[in-house]
């Protein structure tokens, strides 16, 4: 993915340390929101609301799959590298 003007401010602004943990993860195998908290440590709120923000960037992809009890979101990477261009006019 190549991003410039609004858009890259957009994504450079959400590659934090755990959305970029997320995508780590994500680049190896799907996983649903329980599972990525799991590994991180962190609250399944917080890890829903990184997917949100990447995926209305398109950095992931989201599904919803049957679970054991109930719906899993399901997450899988929908990049492989994002490059960010700045210029300075």
């Amino acid at each position: 993915m190549v991003v410039s003007g609004e858009k890259a401010l957009d994504v450079a602004e959400a590659l934090t340390a755990t959305t970029m943990k997320i995508l780590r993860l994500l680049s190896k195998e799907r996983l649903d929101i329980s599972t990525i908290g799991l590994r991180l440590g962190l609250s399944e709120a917080y890890i829903s609301e990184q997917v949100r923000v990447m995926e209305d960037l398109k950095l992931v992809n989201v599904t919803y799959e049957r679970g054991k009890r109930g719906i899993r979101k399901v997450c899988e990477s929908a990049v492989k590298r994002v490059t960010i261009l700045v210029s300075i006019d």
